[in-house]
């Protein structure tokens, strides 16, 4: 079986362009919530996820997923790399 890059092939599209960076901040963290629950994180290592908006593609944020000591997949949002 192959693997899979998920750092390439993972990307989350929410929001628009015109929405409230305040409104874009919750609907990546809900998005970023839904991927925990599925998301498969080798141990010691980390995924990074670009949160893109649906209609006009601008960068919101990525996501930064990783285990932390008890193996429980986690998330930071870094909204530093927008492009709004």
């Amino acid at each position: 079986m192959e693997e899979m890059n998920l750092e390439k092939e993972m990307t989350v599209h929410c929001g628009k362009v015109t929405d409230s960076m305040e409104m874009l901040e919750s609907l990546c963290r809900e998005e970023a919530e839904k991927l925990l629950a599925t998301l498969d994180v080798p141990e010691g290592r980390q995924v990074e996820v670009p949160f893109w908006t649906k209609d006009f593609p601008e960068l919101i944020a990525v996501g930064k997923f990783s285990r932390d000591k008890s193996g429980k997949v986690i998330y930071e949002l870094d909204f530093s790399e927008s492009t709004l």
